[in-house]
């Protein structure tokens, strides 16, 4: 994490925190001098500042939850978002069933999910089906991966240069400025997806756990 620009994100949530200090000294300081000075204990002056202090209070802290937890990158947002698309070529891998590019791996349990397992560049990538798509027909954009902007064009000149056995490797980074700083994202990685793509469905070994 760059903590350039996320200074400003540490900043605001010791503001915060500092706020919270400042309004209970504050409150039980008032509330005192309420009963003491003026042997009240109600005041509509007093109970109604009360409140306003707490409302910014809580509006700070919900913004700034916001941002910080609960916020999702918008990937067409050039202003926020650095992206890049790296490919890097499927490694056929031998069986007694024949050859294939990647093993699709399902589980038994009661949600639809897979994990994905290849190799390239000499290494084993496994992904989960939340981050990878497999790609085998005439499009090479996967309906799944439909969300994630990738360029069609490049896609296709993949499609001639890797003979449609490739891994698309999608990065999304969060630019050094001060909204992303603010929400302590400035410099992390937004997310990352992987486009697998085969020839065929005849190249994706399923296996069931």
């Amino acid at each position: 994490m760059t903590i350039g620009w996320n200074i400003l994100g540490i900043l605001a949530w010791l503001i915060i925190v500092l706020y919270l200090v400042f309004i209970i000294q504050n409150i039980r300081k008032r509330h005192l001098m309420m009963i003491v000075k003026d042997r009240k204990r109600f005041k509509w002056s007093t109970t109604l500042l009360d409140v306003l202090e707490v409302i910014v209070l809580l509006g700070a802290v919900f913004y700034m939850s916001f941002i910080t937890f609960f916020s999702h990158p918008d990937l067409q947002n050039k202003n926020l978002i650095d992206s890049k698309v790296e490919y890097e070529s499927l490694i056929l891998s031998t069986g007694k069933n024949g050859s294939y590019y990647v093993t699709a791996t399902s589980s038994n349990n009661t949600a639809p999910r897979q994990s994905y397992r290849w190799y390239s560049n000499g290494s084993k990538m496994t992904v989960n089906s939340n981050y990878a798509s497999i790609s085998d027909g005439a499009n090479p954009l996967s309906i799944a991966a439909s969300a994630i902007p990738y360029s069609d064009k490049d896609l296709k000149k993949a499609d001639k240069h890797y003979q449609k056995a490739y891994v698309a490797i999608y990065t999304a980074t969060y630019k050094p400025n001060w909204y992303n700083g603010l929400g302590l994202h400035a410099g992390r990685t937004a997310t990352q997806y992987y486009l697998i793509r085969v020839p065929d469905q005849t190249f994706v070994k399923q296996v069931k756990k």
